[in-house]
């Protein structure tokens, strides 16, 4: 008996030394990644400065997630084909392609191809890196994994966000735009170098019998779980149009980006492990409302203080809601399924931000950007509670109730 229980102890420790090093070796590429990602944040600034059109500017910022988006089915097929280094390399490399044309300032058509390219590098670097931890890490660990690894994504809005601001509030737009490149080769380094070992198990078990497209879409849960992550994209991608906001009001951008990194981070760092035992089915949607309503308070009340708050409540809903996002994949789907289950849900994910910057350049100019912004939180938080009351819910109980 102690013999057995000593064995199943250095099991569970080898497993959780596996889990520590395969997020270690993602945490630093997801972290660059999303550095790359997020000093364009406040890019809108820098168009409004080349004295582009509202329309033009949700052209070229909208075509960043657009190509994002296109590349999430290609990706699932790199990623079973090729492998999750040899695709990390790939994303890499268009990354640095795309930020390189940001230097084109003269030409919309090269700054759309640019933000096109990078949107494309970023699609498939970060399925990569998702789809290879969903593969590697047990259920039970997964909430905790996904919140720790996603520290990564929402770093940068406290550290390189504001210091791109401060860049281009300086006039030092070349080394602003010499940032992405850089870190893109950078991303490229050590997404070659990306940990195997703990994913070789679950690579031969599913060997050449990878889910299929039928059978995914089979699953009503998902199907579900997709539409709400694309509602809550919608209210998430008013971040990268947040500049504009700031700029017609007269406010401090890093205002807003850095209370919700904060609050972010307190989230998926003290409350990591809470991410394996709450019940993430119930409580995804919520998520979602809780930064609807930051969207509509900071866009009805613009003040430095409301975007404190509004960051606050922000950061609160993406610091669970993303790693829940994410956890809900596995949890719903066989690991069969992931590759083309993750590509799928980031690719409607990315349906939200490459329709929000439309809606916002579209609306704008008629009807206000306050007024646009808050239309959008309103609209998709309200869908967000009748699919939490109507589906969410009931499935939690439902769930309960037969595990008692």
């Amino acid at each position: 008996m102690a013999a057995a229980n000593s064995q199943r102890r250095t099991t569970m420790f080898a497993k959780m030394s596996q889990d520590v090093q395969l997020l270690l070796s993602l945490f630093l590429p997801f972290f660059l990644i999303h550095c790359v990602q997020q000093i364009y944040l406040i890019y809108g600034t820098l168009l409004q400065s080349y004295g582009l059109s509202y329309e033009a500017m949700g052209w070229i910022l909208a075509s960043y997630s657009l190509a994002a988006m296109l590349t999430r089915p290609l990706s699932g097929w790199l990623l079973e084909n090729f492998g999750i280094r040899k695709m990390l390399v790939l994303g890499g490399l268009l990354s640095f392609i795309g930020c390189s044309l940001f230097f084109f300032e003269q030409s919309p058509v090269l700054l759309f191809i640019g933000r096109a390219l990078s949107g494309a590098g970023f699609g498939i670097y970060s399925m990569g890196l998702f789809s290879h931890q969903a593969l590697c890490v047990s259920e039970k660990m997964r909430g905790a994994m996904f919140s720790l690894l996603v520290v990564g994504s929402i770093l940068p809005m406290g550290i390189v966000a504001p210091f791109g601001e401060w860049l281009l509030y300086n006039s030092q737009v070349m080394l602003y735009l010499a940032i992405g490149p850089a870190l893109s080769v950078l991303c490229c380094f050590l997404g070659g170098r990306v940990s195997l070992a703990t994913a070789r198990d679950t690579h031969d078990d599913c060997g050449k019998n990878w889910g299929t497209y039928s059978g995914l879409f089979s699953s009503r849960s998902f199907l579900l779980l997709v539409f709400t992550g694309t509602l809550i994209a919608l209210v998430d991608a008013l971040t990268i149009n947040m500049a504009l906001l700031t700029y017609e009001k007269g406010l401090v951008t890093s205002y807003f980006f850095v209370s919700l990194s904060v609050t972010a981070l307190i989230v998926r760092l003290p409350g990591a492990p809470l991410l394996n035992v709450l019940p993430r089915v119930a409580l995804l949607a919520p998520c979602g409302i809780l930064m609807s309503c930051s969207i509509i308070l900071v866009s009805l009340f613009p003040s430095n203080g409301a975007l404190v708050v509004g960051g606050i409540l922000f950061g609160a809903g993406l610091g669970a809601g993303w790693p829940m996002f994410h956890a809900l994949i596995g949890d719903i789907l066989n690991p069969a399924l992931l590759p083309k289950g993750t590509a799928t849900a980031l690719l409607l994910y990315d349906i939200g931000f490459c329709l929000t910057p439309l809606i916002v350049g579209y609306f704008s100019p008629r009807f206000g950007i306050a007024e646009t912004f808050a239309a959008i939180a309103l609209v998709a938080g309200s869908i967000l509670v009748l699919i939490e009351v109507l589906y969410w819910l009931p499935l939690y109980w439902k769930s309960r109730s037969t595990r008692t």
